[in-house]
């Protein structure tokens, strides 16, 4: 079984062929000079914040995540990382492809995430 070592993710390239997910692999967005892309996939994506604090983009609307919240957007959602309060780092899982279903974000823009104060409203654990 492969060991993905950091900044190194797994594709259907990339990937054993007993291994069926679309790709896998880990993400940060610092709280100074952070970059993202708004986009989506043709399968569906999973995103377990494993630090930090942050507004992101799903389901049409923005929502504050934190450590330890897991982040599900359907195929061909669009998704995005808007503002950082602490630095974010995250792991990422898609589903799988669909038969002719294309790899990668698709129609990404990329662009500055700002670090910024933790606003008041973020909700407390």
């Amino acid at each position: 079984m492969p060991v993905l070592e950091p900044g190194t993710w797994l594709n259907p390239d990339t990937r054993p062929d007993w291994c069926e997910i679309g790709s896998i692999g880990r993400f940060a967005v610092p709280l100074e000079g952070g970059r993202f892309e708004r986009h989506h996939h043709d399968d569906h994506e999973v995103w377990f914040i494993a630090e930090g604090k942050a507004k992101i983009f799903v389901d049409g609307g923005e929502r504050y995540v934190q450590a330890g919240d897991i982040v599900l957007t359907r195929a061909g959602d669009i998704h995005d990382i808007v503002e950082v309060y602490e630095t974010v780092r995250g792991f990422f899982l898609e589903s799988g492809h669909p038969a002719g279903g294309r790899i990668g974000h698709l129609d990404g823009v990329a662009h500055d995430v700002p670090g910024l104060p933790l606003p008041a409203d973020f909700p407390e654990r």
